[in-house]
């Protein structure tokens, strides 16, 4: 039988992933990145976070099976598909204007940007391919994650879905702590906007819809607009 609350076991595992992520992204920033070599084995990187995400996910998947966890109970499930690529639309397009809004004053505030960001973001036509397979993974590992599990089981104990949502997405910022201030509002203020569909529609798919095209956007060009300055972008790819 399907379980409709969360068990013992799934309340702690979700509470694991509240705290640990953080936690975790709060210890990789302090313990640092070689930057210079992150940028030469930017390909390898992608790896290496999608290897991360995968692990993630998979345990999270591993546990709800175990509980028995009905996937309905998460939003895996379609029951209008015109209606979650609308709204996935219309989520990307917000997103996209609160990221450059929210980069726009971190800017103002003189609110550092991590140069991990950037480093992140793809240069070649090998690493955009890849980027594109990282930014797969991350929406739908971390939409299944946040949005579904872990906003499931903090709904099931307030019997709110909206401060559920606010607390996995203050989770959210700052399991991407590494992004330093401005990445953990930015983070955790779209997490929010993806949480919106996800209750409103009762469907992940939106929030997956959304969050790829977002992380594409970015990926494919948006950054150079965002992160940075056009003329410091050049300098980045020439090596100076």
């Amino acid at each position: 039988m399907n379980q409709t609350n969360p068990t013992t076991i799934a309340t702690a595992f979700a509470l694991l992933l509240l705290v640990g992520l953080p936690i975790l992204a709060a210890w990789d920033a302090r313990r640092g990145v070689d930057l210079a070599a992150a940028a030469s084995h930017r390909r390898a990187l992608y790896v290496s976070v999608a290897l991360s995400l995968t692990i993630m996910t998979s345990l999270a998947i591993a546990v709800m099976s175990w509980q028995r966890v009905a996937a309905d109970a998460i939003g895996w499930s379609v029951e209008d598909p015109v209606g979650s690529i609308l709204w996935g639309a219309g989520a990307s397009a917000i997103g996209l204007a609160m990221i450059w809004i929210m980069t726009s004053l971190a800017r103002l505030a003189r609110w550092e940007e991590s140069p991990l960001a950037t480093i992140l973001m793809p240069r070649t036509p090998g690493e955009k391919r890849g980027f594109l397979l990282l930014s797969g993974i991350a929406a739908v590992g971390e939409e299944v994650v946040f949005r579904g599990f872990l906003l499931w089981t903090l709904a099931s104990w307030t019997s709110s879905p909206w401060f559920a949502a606010a607390v996995v997405s203050l989770s959210f910022g700052l399991a991407h702590g590494y992004q330093k201030l401005a990445g953990i509002v930015r983070s955790g203020t779209l997490g929010m906007l993806l949480a919106v569909p996800t209750i409103l529609t009762g469907s992940l798919f939106p929030a997956i819809l959304a969050h790829f095209w977002i992380n594409a956007a970015v990926g494919l060009g948006g950054w150079r607009y965002l992160l940075e300055d056009p003329e410091e972008s050049a300098d980045l790819d020439s090596g100076e």
